[in-house]
C-alpha cells in the first residue's frame, strides 16, 4: 500500500472516528457536550461509569485491559484510565463476560482503537484495526502507538 492511501485511509479513519491529536494518554479527554432533546422520554439501557472526581458518564463499555477502559458514547471512543474510575453501573446488572477478548491499540494522543487487530506489518510499519463496534477498518502508523494489548495484556509494539 502507498503512503499516500495509508495518510488518506487514516485521515478518513480519523475523521469517522473523531480522533484529534490534542489529547495525552494518561487525561481523559471528555466527551461532545450532548443535550438531551426529550428528557421525558425513557432513557435507553447504558453503563454508567461513575469517574473520581464525581463526574458520571453513561454509554457502553465495549473493552477493557488491565490498564484502561474502552468507552463508547454516541459514536465517539475513549480510553478511560481504571484509575480514574470509582465505579460502574452496568447496564445489565452485572459486568458482560468476555470484555478483555478485544485488542486494543493506544495512540500517543489518547486516543484508542478497539477490536481485532487484523495486520500487524513491519513494511510499512502499521497497525490495522476492525472495529469491535462498527464496520470500520482504522489504520495506525507503529511510530503513533503507545501501547498495544491482546487478551486484555499489554504486548510488545515492534
Amino acid at each position: 500500500m502507498s503512503v499516500k492511501k495509508w495518510l488518506l485511509s487514516f485521515a478518513c479513519a480519523a475523521t469517522l472516528m473523531g480522533i484529534s491529536t490534542s489529547a495525552f494518554a494518561a487525561d481523559f479527554k471528555p466527551f461532545t457536550p450532548v443535550k438531551n432533546v426529550c428528557p421525558e422520554c425513557v432513557q435507553p439501557k447504558a453503563d454508567e461509569m461513575k469517574l473520581n472526581d464525581g463526574q458520571a458518564i453513561r454509554g457502553t463499555v465495549v473493552a477493557e485491559n488491565v490498564d484502561f477502559y474502552v468507552f463508547l458514547r454516541y459514536g465517539e471512543v475513549r480510553a478511560i484510565p481504571k484509575s480514574a474510575v470509582a465505579n460502574i453501573v452496568w447496564a445489565n446488572g452485572s459486568k458482560p463476560a468476555g470484555l478483555d477478548r478485544y485488542e486494543q491499540v493506544l495512540l500517543k494522543n489518547g486516543h484508542v482503537l478497539s477490536g481485532t487487530i487484523i495486520n500487524d506489518s513491519q513494511e510499512p510499519p502499521l497497525y490495522e484495526v476492525k472495529a469491535s463496534f462498527a464496520n470500520v477498518t482504522i489504520m495506525a502508523a507503529k511510530d503513533q502507538v503507545k501501547k498495544a494489548y491482546r487478551n486484555g495484556q499489554e504486548i510488545e509494539v515492534k
